[in-house]
């Protein structure tokens, strides 16, 4: 029997315009009824999260920050693994050097040494590469995506590791630097990956992985591994896939992803998450029907 769903958000949960249907907030809900727990795993802050949960009317526990930050369901801190300064300075530097946005996350804030203005400017670049939009499309389109009060921004170093990072997060990162500035980083002795979203390489603490905090909760909570399932679509969902047997890719996942999951499913605009629950809570009525459809 199937007790826990673990999903990531962007790309998986949510459409490509960062909304959760109707249909799906239902599923979830109706799972719930049947005692089947849902939690969220993100490369986003709690703070963001907290924000998603409100619009979506219900609450669930949280994994955040690629698995360096969980979260039970009233948002109490449960386990938290921090970056150190001397990786915090070091990487703020590399970001320096190359003229690189770096966003910090820290527990329940993002802090950034930049402007909004000049955030606003380089995603504006980055939304035009390929469509010219309208001025005020594109401040909309800003406004849903960096929730962020002013005082996050034009930040100092020092204030900023008083809060105590748990991510490290490049953004919009030119598409001729990519690769080498990916390979570049696994150098250091931080866990690199991302989120296959806007340009973005993000570092954690080398113990924080989605899959591990995870495993963490299950054991918390005394949930089997085999009882869980888990759904994803990019390279910071490898750990949960790797960990768990019961894995799930939407459609739009990446190659590597594809390649690890057991099971497939329609992409995020399809509702891909709200297909996998119907199924699984067929499966725990009547075990001898398939879990879901390889």
């Amino acid at each position: 029997m199937i007790k826990l769903i673990a999903s990531d958000v962007d790309g998986t949960l949510l459409d490509d315009e960062g909304q959760l249907s109707i249909k799906t907030r239902e599923v979830i809900l109706e799972a719930e009824k049947q005692g089947i727990q849902f939690i969220l795993c993100s490369g986003r802050s709690y703070f963001e999260i907290s924000i998603l949960l409100e619009e979506f009317g219900f609450d669930v526990s949280a994994i955040c920050l690629n698995g360096a930050d969980l979260r039970d369901i009233s948002g109490e801190d449960l386990k938290t693994h921090f970056i150190e300064n001397r990786y915090v300075d070091l990487i703020h530097n590399i970001a320096l050097e190359r003229n690189y946005l770096l966003e910090f996350h820290c527990q329940n804030q993002t802090y950034l040494t930049c402007s909004k203005t000049q955030l606003y400017q380089v995603f504006k670049n980055y939304e035009n590469k390929n469509n010219e939009f309208a001025e005020q499309q594109l401040i909309d389109k800003f406004n849903m995506f960096w929730r962020y009060s002013d005082d996050t921004y034009n930040c100092s170093i020092d204030k900023i590791k008083e809060k105590k990072v748990v991510k490290l997060e490049f953004i919009y990162l030119p598409d001729e630097d990519y690769d080498d500035f990916y390979e570049y980083l696994t150098h250091y002795d931080l866990n690199v990956t991302s989120g296959f979203s806007f340009n973005n390489i993000e570092l954690n603490n080398k113990k924080a992985t989605k899959g591990d905090m995870l495993r963490d909760y299950c054991e918390l909570k005394k949930i089997d591994k085999q009882d869980v399932v888990v759904i994803g679509d990019s390279y910071n969902d490898i750990s949960m896939f790797e960990l768990f047997e019961n894995s799930v890719a939407v459609e739009n996942a990446t190659p590597e992803l594809k390649l690890l999951a057991k099971y497939r499913t329609v992409s995020n605009n399809e509702q891909g998450v709200a297909d996998v629950i119907q199924k699984i809570i067929k499966y725990n009525h009547d075990e001898e029907i398939s879990l879901l459809t390889s």
